[in-house]
């Protein structure tokens, strides 16, 4: 388990070296504004969604409108990015082989970017840490695959030894019947030796009784 620890961490390492928090200006319930995004790669729509949720509502309640397909958070504390309560918006779109989920922070007067806000390492550090949590989530499914892959070979193994120990008890059984048929072999010989001498002895009496037919009525 340690070594899968620590495996896992350096997947994951390996993994943020290569994630990118990158501005784009997306439409939402309130109209265009700037997001914070980020691609997740190999992890689906529910994954980005959970990891979401769990980040966010750390600091408020979080709230779906599902017809604008957007979720939100009213007067979120988060200190390390702004000293006032913000309005937090998010999106996820799912796409091939990676989600990517669009972040809005509202802190009352603009819509948070690299232009008009000091905290923007702390909103990276922010998405980063929502990435963590995805990448866990597709490499812990990642290994419950092979988990369930190494399951099934084992139980592939377990039939193989199983039919291999039949295949030794069939040898043992026609060794048995082999051993049985050998003396079988013997017995029906010697019973064939008895039971030509029985057939000459009574091909004598046989004989005998013949002579004594065509003598009845001879005279000498």
């Amino acid at each position: 388990m340690k070594i899968l620890n620590i495996l896992l961490f350096s997947l994951i390492s390996t993994f943020c070296l290569n994630a990118q928090m990158f501005e784009s200006k997306q439409e939402i319930s309130v109209g265009l504004q700037n997001a914070y995004a980020m691609d997740y790669p190999d992890a689906d729509k529910k994954m980005v969604e959970k990891a979401l949720e769990d980040a966010v509502k750390e600091f408020g309640k979080v709230k779906k409108n599902r017809k604008a397909k957007e979720w939100y958070c009213q007067e979120c504390k988060i200190a390390t990015i702004s000293s006032n309560p913000m309005n937090i918006y998010y999106k996820i779109e799912e796409g091939k082989g990676q989600t990517t989920s669009y972040l809005f922070f509202d802190d009352g007067g603009k819509f948070l970017s690299s232009e008009n806000s000091d905290a923007q390492a702390d909103i990276e550090r922010f998405n980063m840490n929502i990435f963590h949590d995805v990448k866990r989530m597709v490499i812990s499914e990642e290994l419950k695959q092979e988990e369930d892959n190494l399951k099934d070979f084992n139980k592939d193994l377990e039939k193989l030894e199983k039919k291999n120990k039949d295949l030794h008890n069939d040898i043992e059984d026609y060794k048995e019947k082999i051993r049985k048929a050998e003396k079988e072999i013997e017995q029906n010989l010697q019973e064939q030796e008895d039971k030509n001498i029985e057939i000459e002895q009574q091909k004598n009496k046989v004989g005998d009784v013949t002579k004594k037919l065509n003598n009845v009525g001879r005279s000498n």
